[in-house]
């Protein structure tokens, strides 16, 4: 199936068609689709830069600095003490070999990249944000095939046909760090994050089985 693709627009009033606020918490429940939709882009956003920091660059590149950086440091050297060094002498690593490891770089490098590999990591952000705001909410997240929690983390994964359901049950066995929602007075709420409490598990429905 092909994916459906919304625009943040088309996010935003699908979550709330979701949730249903009371006329009175409209402006509230706004907020909040925009924090966890925030959240999904950020997360994402930092596995990215996590899975480029890891790349076959990451390892290359300073190798071939350190190679170029050897021959300017021999280069520099008096030439009447040159002779002495390995770099000079047939016996041991001579130039040309290092400037062909610093070609053999360079070609590897120009190289263009693998196609990326599918990532998961929307997908999971998109869950655990989806439960906060159900929960923030007053709704129950339960792992039905489906149902609310898949429907609205759908949304903001920004897939609506996506297949959530192995996420949600992998977050539901492992919640990790939740954020909770404080209501201090009637004009200020709180989000900090926390380690979930022991019942999360035991709430699951039958569905979960």
């Amino acid at each position: 199936m092909c994916a459906a693709r919304v625009t943040k627009d088309q996010q935003i009033q699908e979550a709330l068609k979701l949730l249903a606020p009371p006329a009175a918490e409209r402006e509230e429940c706004l907020h909040e689709i925009h924090l966890a939709l925030g959240r999904v882009e950020n997360f994402t956003a930092l596995a990215r830069s996590s899975r480029a920091s890891r790349s076959k660059k990451g390892g290359l590149l300073p190798y071939h600095a350190a190679l170029r950086r050897l021959l300017r440091a021999f280069d520099s050297l008096d030439p009447a003490i040159k002779p002495w060094f390995s770099l000079a002498h047939p016996a041991y690593t001579t130039r040309a070999r290092i400037e062909a490891e610093i070609a053999k770089i360079e070609a590897f490098l120009k190289q263009p990249p693998a196609p990326p590999r599918r990532d998961g990591s929307r997908n999971k952000a998109a869950v655990a944000a989806a439960y906060d705001l159900l929960v923030w909410r007053g709704h129950k997240a339960t792992v039905t095939r489906g149902g609310t929690w898949e429907e609205l983390a759908q949304i903001l994964a920004g897939d609506l046909t996506v297949d959530l359901f192995e996420h949600l049950r992998k977050f539901k066995q492992s919640p990790g760090t939740i954020v909770e929602k404080v209501r201090v007075d009637s004009e200020n709420i709180h989000y900090r994050s926390a380690r979930p409490q022991p019942d999360i598990k035991s709430s699951r429905q039958k569905s979960d089985k």
